[in-house]
């Protein structure tokens, strides 16, 4: 059969994700045809000058990937997925979407009504499996991984076969919303190599510290031991508990042999390891990963949790070819993060974390989060006094986004739908109030969160003002991060 994927994303936000590209190659190995509808690259009227004015933490680099797209030419979002439609003439598209993306795709669908069948899989439709099913544009949901499922899914399509009984799909009968069973989930080493010729070759742009490499996103463990009350991980877990152990990983060896072979097929030498931290694997894995990641000679990033940091750890690491970590402090204040978050890291673990980093060279940023649940404004500059003292010039910052059924949205009883029924955006996340801050006097942290970390103390006056929404403050924002990417 015929599957067209669906990868909604922001506009040259790139790389590959793992999920679409896994499922691909298993499709394929089972004789279906593929393609994608990728939002990636799709250059709207609105969205041709995005990139603009935003700061970045890249050195320049001999072209960039704006300079990739120039040619590219301005179509609307329905228009192309309308073109994709006929031209490839799915029996079967199918969605990985999280919460963030579910109105955007739902409105495309809405405007271009495909007339095939449809799936929406990923962390929204497992989280949230009612309230997907109930939109009349989703005819199925795969709750939890969705190797088998698509397979035997597909299978049961084109023999006109019952679905009723196939495990991790959810559909509709007579109006009424059906959950099957669950599957275990699946042996990571029985999974084939991620498919990225399904992409965009722009994907595979990686700018770092001035160079050009190739290379993308790779995981080789899903799930994740943490209880963060932020994080969609809780909800999962909870969710799948019955499909085995939650936070499994592949051996080193399947590791070693797909990385190869996306370094011969791709020339991918830079690889970012998605896997939520990668010093929870033991000494022992990591020596046996070592042993085969070494003569690739590749270079990685990758994300670390500050309290699995260790001086034995990051050595074979940085043996094997990592260049560049990042690093969740989320809040500054140790109470919020004990408390609210629970992260039970505490300030010297953090400090100790990134001084080693910065002992063997590994190029370090920071995760950050404003709008806590009574988080005050005090609260903020502790976050940005910390990434100062420690001398971070490349922070991620985000205002907290009360995901369906996580641990924060259910200690604070957060209804993320709007008075239409539709899903409040992330880029809305202010809206919810979680904070002592005014919304506005959020926005404003977020939109000055790294001048306040660059530039020193004497000028935190002036970046005050440069929190404002108006036009002035929009003005000296960007004079400020210019004078920030200088100094």
């Amino acid at each position: 059969m015929k599957v067209l994927f669906v990868y909604p994303n922001d506009y040259l936000s790139n790389g590959i994700p793992p999920g679409i590209s896994i499922l691909s190659s298993v499709l394929k190995q089972n004789d279906h045809i593929v393609d994608l509808f990728d939002f990636t690259f799709i250059k709207t009227e609105e969205l041709k000058s995005k990139t603009d004015k935003e700061p970045t933490n890249y050195l320049p680099t001999e072209y960039t990937l704006e300079d990739l797209v120039t040619a590219d030419s301005i179509i609307s979002l329905e228009k192309a997925f309308k073109q994709k439609i006929e031209l490839f003439r799915p029996d079967l598209i199918a969605v990985s979407v999280m919460t963030g993306y579910f109105e955007k795709v739902i409105d495309l669908f809405r405007k271009v009504r495909p007339k095939c069948i449809t799936i929406f899989g990923g962390v929204h439709p497992t989280i949230s499996p009612y309230e997907t099913l109930k939109n009349d544009l989703v005819d199925f949901i795969g709750i939890g991984e969705g190797e088998g499922l698509l397979i035997d899914l597909l299978d049961a399509l084109e023999k006109g076969d019952d679905y009723s009984h196939i495990k991790n799909l959810g559909y509709k009968k007579n109006g009424v919303i059906k959950i099957n069973e669950l599957r275990p989930f699946v042996n990571m080493d029985e999974l084939p190599p991620p498919d990225w010729s399904l992409f965009d070759e722009r994907h595979l742009f990686r700018p770092f510290m001035g160079k050009i490499y190739k290379g993308s996103f790779y995981v080789m463990s899903r799930g994740c031991p943490g209880t963060c009350t932020y994080c969609v991980n809780y909800a999962l877990r909870q969710k799948l508990k019955i499909c085995g152990r939650y936070f499994r990983y592949q051996s080193p060896e399947t590791t070693i042999n797909q990385l190869k072979e996306m370094k011969e097929k791709f020339g991918a030498t830079w690889f970012k390891f998605a896997d939520d931290s990668l010093m929870l694997f033991k000494v022992d894995y990591l020596k046996e990963l070592a042993k085969g990641l070494i003569p690739l000679n590749i270079n990685f990033g990758c994300s670390i949790r500050p309290e699995t940091v260790t001086e034995q750890k990051l050595k074979l690491l940085k043996e094997m070819g990592m260049v560049a970590a990042s690093l969740g402090i989320e809040s500054g204040n140790a109470r919020l993060r004990r408390d609210v978050l629970r992260r039970n890291m505490t300030d010297n673990q953090i400090i100790k974390a990134i001084e080693s980093l910065k002992n063997y060279n590994i190029r370090t940023s920071t995760f950050n989060m404003i709008g806590l649940p009574g988080e005050t404004r005090e609260n903020v500059f502790e976050t940005i006094k910390l990434n100062k003292m420690l001398g971070i010039t490349a922070t991620n910052v985000y205002i907290i986004y009360p995901y369906p059924n996580t641990q924060i949205n259910k200690e604070y009883n957060v209804n993320i739908y709007d008075k239409y029924g539709h899903i409040i955006p992330v880029s809305h996340a202010s809206s919810f109030a979680l904070s002592k801050m005014n919304p506005s006097e959020v926005e404003g942290l977020l939109k000055t969160f790294e001048l306040y970390v660059k530039l020193p103390k004497k000028m935190w006056s002036i970046i005050e003002i440069a929190e404002k929404s108006d036009k002035t403050g929009k003005e000296l924002r960007n004079v400020l991060y210019l004078y920030a990417n200088d100094y």
